[in-house]
């Protein structure tokens, strides 16, 4: 179908909303972004593009300015406390590579690219609920509408307040950081490194490179905690944290000595992606998982080339969405599944399901055959759902469009 003049209301400055957001604009859609922040602005942690989302850059011309402030990652590798015996070990295959990067970096790209393709942003949005019909449209906390739209769509993430489930928030959170990267040779740039104390604690230390051209390297610096100790974490004061960090490892103790950290809190959900005719969810909105897979920013992107891409080929709006589910659905619920499955194993108050990670489940992932499969998993690419997209079709006009009204309004990017 023709995108032009085609409506479009979007829920949700994020990665996928902003990636969306793009895409349709460039075919000629009206897009209007809404935001609760008074500025749109990047929210949560440093994290790895995985070669699927990598592909969806590439396709809409913005994988060369994230990856050029991002760090090539080659390898996951975790350890047991104070640099003991490896239980994770996760290879990427020889023709690909994760690209770590912080968020703000990723944020700048898609949204000078928004911007460029003439998405309209209203901040200062609260939204609470959709309209539905044939024209949706947002309703507003203060009971005020939006205006009328062909398509609505919910990416305002896990805490979206739209089918919101207080129930499905996982026990365990972290706090994290973006700190500088330590110079030496304790950590390497192009390594994810984790150490274990059973499940009940983990930390982990991830090179995202730099926020801007001519900024300093930096880490993420990630600490598990049990969502109801951080008010006693607080009360314990910086001081016995660092303790806590030295006892599991050492070397990791200049990082949290200048981090100033945030506390994440995780969910698990999968709500229905349909809010009525003409209106759907994308991204952690539709489908939340803990970051155990590391998956939540890619997949957000996949859901927006799905969305993109059907409605190209699809002949209306009604038969785009239903293309869209098919493409995207047998993806989500895998991946729901594995992280349902495997977060207890890394963070979770059992015993049990730590030993057999590190006494049954580690050596058996070393194994030629089972270790091409785990490098799978991790880098997305289970069930092939960049291949079903149809990208290279799909988004042919797409970069030659963007390019031509950036030309004709004098954008830097």
């Amino acid at each position: 179908m023709k995108l032009d003049g085609l409506d479009v209301a979007i829920a949700g400055a994020g990665v996928g909303g902003l990636a969306l957001g793009t895409m349709l604009a460039r075919f000629g859609a009206r897009v209007t972004l809404y935001d609760q922040m008074e500025a749109p602005r990047p929210v949560g942690s440093g994290f790895v593009l995985q070669p699927t989302g990598a592909q969806v850059l590439a396709a809409i011309g913005l994988l060369a300015p994230v990856a050029t402030r991002g760090r090539r990652v080659d390898r996951m590798v975790g350890r047991l406390k104070d640099g003991g015996k490896p239980v994770l070990d996760v290879r990427y295959r020889s023709d690909e590579f994760g690209i770590a990067v912080q968020r703000v970096a990723l944020f700048d790209v898609l949204f000078e690219a928004a911007r460029a393709a003439g998405v309209t942003f209203e901040a200062s949005a609260r939204i609470s609920g959709v309209e539905p019909g044939e024209h949706p449209r947002f309703v507003f906390v203060d009971g005020q509408r939006s205006t009328p739209a062909d398509l609505v769509i919910d990416a305002m993430g896990a805490n979206s307040p739209i089918g919101n489930r207080p129930d499905s928030e996982l026990s365990y959170g972290a706090l994290w950081a973006t700190v500088p990267f330590p110079k030496g040779d304790v950590f390497q740039e192009n390594l994810l490194e984790q150490r274990y104390d059973r499940a009940s604690r983990m930390a982990g230390v991830l090179p995202v490179g730099t926020a801007r051209a001519g900024a300093p390297a930096m880490a993420t610096f990630f600490w598990s905690l049990r969502t109801t100790d951080y008010a006693a974490w607080q009360a314990d004061g910086r001081d016995a944290w660092l303790e806590a960090v030295g006892r599991l490892w050492p070397e990791a103790v200049p990082l949290a000595e200048v981090a100033e950290p945030v506390h994440a809190r995780y969910r698990h959900l999968t709500r229905q992606p349909v809010l009525g005719r003409h209106a759907l969810k994308i991204g952690d909105a539709w489908h939340a998982t803990s970051p155990q897979l590391g998956q939540g920013a890619n997949m957000a992107l996949l859901d927006a080339a799905s969305l993109a891409s059907a409605l190209i080929h699809a002949e209306d709006i009604g038969a785009a969405i239903g293309r869209h589910l098919r493409q995207r659905q047998m993806h989500v619920h895998s991946y729901q599944f594995l992280s349902h499955c495997l977060t207890p194993f890394y963070q979770s108050d059992s015993r049990l399901l730590p030993a057999l990670r590190d006494h049954l489940i580690a050596p058996v992932t070393t194994l030629p055959g089972i270790r091409s499969i785990i490098s799978t998993l991790v880098t997305g690419d289970l069930l092939d759902p960049v291949g079903r997209l149809r990208l290279a079709e799909a988004f042919a006009r797409t970069c030659s469009r963007g390019e031509k009204r950036r030309e004709d309004e004098g954008s830097p990017l």
